[in-house]
């Protein structure tokens, strides 16, 4: 007789703990957070006023700030001190219970005008809704006695700030909720996943297509339809977002980083970066230097 899987703990899914807590633990460096089991973050602002950098982008923290976090971001909580929130940590498996749930969680996350920062400051309905959202999650989290109905509520809770968010994105985007394909979706999940693995040493969009069973022209279509953008352009977003990384928060030269990232010559790196940044790599370093992180030797 085949054994049942055994049902995963809670802090293996989702983990729930104040920002005060967290940050403690954390520390004032920037870190990369975990990409083991495509955790993401969630941060909810209660009060006070303070800030952190999301790779080299600088957030407010105060007051009905809402931050969504992916797996393969720099955090650096340069000034919480003064902050009060909760931080709620969850995995792809916890949420994206079906296609439909992983669309969202994509769209909100991965899409080309992404917007998973908001100041909920003056919007009281929507301020109370979260703060009285994240309450019942806490209280679930800490007090649920039955194992697999506090597992649906806290799902269900996340579940609805999610949606919250992504109606907040179409809103100011002027757009309209689309969760129509949950095949063509669920393609393009696999696409990113398999990018987040291969991206590297694979920039070929026939590898991908291969991967996936379809043709390029299919890929095209869905990752349109998924995230709104082409393949390439989530390959070059990709790219970018990791050399910008790189260059923020890892001590190495701009060659070592090149060839990290799959460059053949550097100067070909040099040129991909300046194209679409409009700056060098070297530059941008220097300019953007806000990882803590020792770099006289590593500008060049």
């Amino acid at each position: 007789m085949q054994k049942p899987a055994p049902v995963l703990e809670p802090d293996q899914l989702v983990r729930f703990q104040t920002l005060e807590r967290y940050a403690s633990s954390f520390g004032s460096d920037a870190r990369r957070l975990t990409e083991s089991r495509w955790i993401y973050t969630l941060i909810s602002i209660k009060q006070g006023k303070g800030h952190c950098f999301v790779d080299n982008e600088f957030v407010s923290l105060q007051a009905g700030t809402l931050l969504l976090i992916n797996p393969f971001a720099y955090l650096h909580l340069e000034n919480t001190v003064y902050v009060q929130g909760v931080v709620i940590h969850f995995t792809e498996e916890f949420l994206c219970r079906t296609h439909l749930y992983e669309q969202l969680l994509y769209k909100t996350i991965f899409g080309p005008n992404r917007r998973t920062c908001f100041q909920l400051a003056g919007n009281e309905i929507g301020g109370n809704y979260i703060q009285s959202q994240l309450s019942m999650f806490g209280w679930e989290y800490r007090l649920g006695a039955d194992p697999l109905l506090k597992f649906d509520f806290l799902h269900n809770i996340l579940l609805g700030v999610i949606l919250y968010m992504h109606k907040l994105q179409l809103e100011q985007e002027n757009a309209t909720l689309d969760i129509k394909e949950p095949l063509a979706k669920n393609q393009v999940v696999q696409f990113i996943q398999l990018l987040n693995q291969h991206f590297r040493e694979e920039s070929s969009l026939q590898f991908y297509a291969d991967k996936l069973n379809i043709t390029q022209d299919q890929l095209g279509l869905i990752c349109k339809k998924g995230v709104g953008w082409s393949p390439k352009a989530i390959m070059q977003e990709k790219l970018l977002r990791e050399a910008k990384r790189a260059l923020l928060f890892e001590p190495i030269s701009v060659k070592e980083i090149s060839f990290a990232l799959g460059f053949t010559e550097p100067t070909n790196f040099v040129k991909f970066f300046q194209q679409h940044t409009g700056i060098s790599p070297k530059n941008f370093r220097i300019e953007n230097c806000i990882g803590g992180l020792n770099r006289q030797d590593s500008v060049a």
